[in-house]
């Protein structure tokens, strides 16, 4: 029985660059916080230098792609005008760019082959990290905050990933319309979003959708997204999950005092399971160990 679970779960493929990332096993994003006020590590590589080492020790650690961002999206975060957020992430996305170009011809761990994504809803900041090297656009308004952000998406060529949120950062979680049914809410309009972007020539394999975990939802809307994540594999696109750390998982029953580290591991193999393409975490190394436990188990030969 678990083996066919195992083999139901594949996920779709994720072009990247010019690249098919096949994601039998899902690539693994490392998050880098270059911001003094993100909910879980705000402040710790606040500075382009600490955010750089951090984003090294996350490759050291298995990390398939960097995903950069310079504006907290927690509920309540102060708002980032574009020349800040561009001076915190620019230099990091430069100098990890440079790292990617040598990569390739480097085979020892900390100088593996990765990308690098940019976790902005600002068109200029994700046109002008582009150009420095990244490969990924991380939108977590889906694009709809910024309208100039569809044809910067499909001008650069850069690969998308669509989050689905309602509201902006300071009311996402306080006035929001309750949804009657999440799973097909949330569906519908990732989908016509990414209809924009398909219409403005964006390729449909480079689309991920993200169902937003966290983002304007109660509990029971993040549980109910959990569980139906092959619904969003099944429309066509590859999908990427964030639950990392999140805060909805300390309001779960006997959770409470919960560090979420577990938690979120297990929600990586749910969502593994579930045929996401892409897992997006704090935690690489124990996310990267709990996969490779999964691939094992896929496994017909010996190990």
């Amino acid at each position: 029985m678990l083996k066919s679970v195992l083999e139901k779960s594949r996920a779709l493929p994720w072009t990247i660059g010019n690249r098919v990332f096949p994601c039998a096993s899902p690539l693994v994003m490392g998050i880098v916080n270059v911001t003094p006020d993100s909910f879980f590590d705000g402040g710790t590589h606040a500075t382009p230098d600490a955010a750089y080492e951090h984003a090294v020790g996350l490759l050291q650690q298995g990390a398939d792609i960097l995903d950069i961002g310079g504006e907290s999206s927690r509920p309540g975060s102060t708002p980032v005008s574009e020349q800040e957020e561009m001076d915190r992430v620019c230099p990091v996305v430069e100098s990890l760019a440079q790292l990617q170009d040598i990569s390739e011809d480097l085979g020892n761990p900390g100088h593996r082959e990765f990308l690098i994504s940019v976790d902005t809803t600002k068109a200029k900041v994700a046109e002008q990290c582009m150009r420095l090297g990244a490969h990924i656009i991380n939108d977590i308004s889906a694009c709809t905050m910024d309208p100039d952000m569809p044809s910067v998406v499909a001008k650069t060529g850069a690969s998308v990933v669509l989050n689905h949120m309602r509201g902006n950062f300071g009311t996402m979680q306080a006035d929001f319309k309750p949804y009657e049914n999440v799973v097909q809410e949330v569906r519908q309009e990732l989908l016509a979003q990414a209809k924009k972007l398909l219409d403005l020539g964006v390729k449909r394999e480079k689309i991920c959708l993200d169902p937003g975990i966290g983002f304007g939802k109660t509990v029971q809307d993040n549980i109910d997204l959990m569980k139906s994540l092959e619904c969003f594999r099944d429309d066509g696109f590859p999908v990427l999950i964030g639950t990392s750390r999140k805060s909805y998982i300390g309001k779960m029953p006997g959770l409470e005092h919960s560090d979420r580290l577990i938690p979120t591991i297990t929600a990586g193999i749910i969502a593994t399971l579930g045929g996401v393409s892409c897992i997006r975490v704090h935690d690489v190394k124990e996310t990267k160990e709990s996969l490779l436990y999964l691939e094992a188990l896929k496994s017909d030969g010996p190990v």
